[in-house]
């Protein structure tokens, strides 16, 4: 009997542990939204749009690691993407929402893989960046996170720790001729 219950109790527990969140058609539809937003934005190269897309919680992080208020670091990111992708044209930016991946953290966060990739050119030399993009749901709103930088992925564990234990897919960065 004691077998028994033991048995019933394991297969309750693993029960439990696969039943993954479903995610609802209007979050679903949601993150497509963002996506689009965010991928019309950094072809028109707006920059401010592009900011917004960064979870609040990262920025607050990130401004009170350097001492300075929000709108001061939202000023500065603006500012320091406008610098770095001034020697970058973007050729070509797709996030892959049709083959993402809709996955929950141990504690049952849910968050989103989607395949990304990039085409850009500078100084005369084609590239082609292909990573998974973070999306997140924080207070009912997705936001998008670069994970192919190991610093960007340090602040999430930070940040969100139920994803601490989320093993993140590298990226690849390769010349194209």
């Amino acid at each position: 009997m004691k077998a028994l219950f033991l048995s019933l109790c394991l297969a309750v527990c693993f029960w439990q542990g696969a039943a993954a969140r479903e995610f609802t058609p209007e979050e679903k539809a949601d993150l497509q939204a963002q996506i689009v937003r965010f991928e019309t934005a950094l072809k028109q190269g707006d920059f401010g749009i592009v900011a917004e897309s960064v979870p609040p919680k990262v920025l607050q992080h990130i401004a009170s690691k350097a001492g300075v208020d929000m709108a001061t670091l939202r000023s500065a990111m603006q500012a320091q993407m406008q610098i770095a992708l001034a020697s970058v044209k973007f050729l070509d930016f797709k996030m892959d929402v049709d083959k993402a991946a809709y996955k929950q953290a141990p504690d049952g966060t849910p968050y989103v893989l989607v395949p990304s990739r990039s085409l850009m050119e500078t100084k005369g030399q084609k590239i082609e960046a292909k990573t998974a993009t973070l999306a997140l749901i924080d207070g009912g709103k997705w936001y998008l996170v670069r994970i192919d930088d190991a610093q960007q992925i340090n602040i999430v564990r930070e940040v969100y720790p139920p994803l601490a234990a989320v093993e993140f897919p590298t990226g690849t960065m390769t010349p194209v001729e």
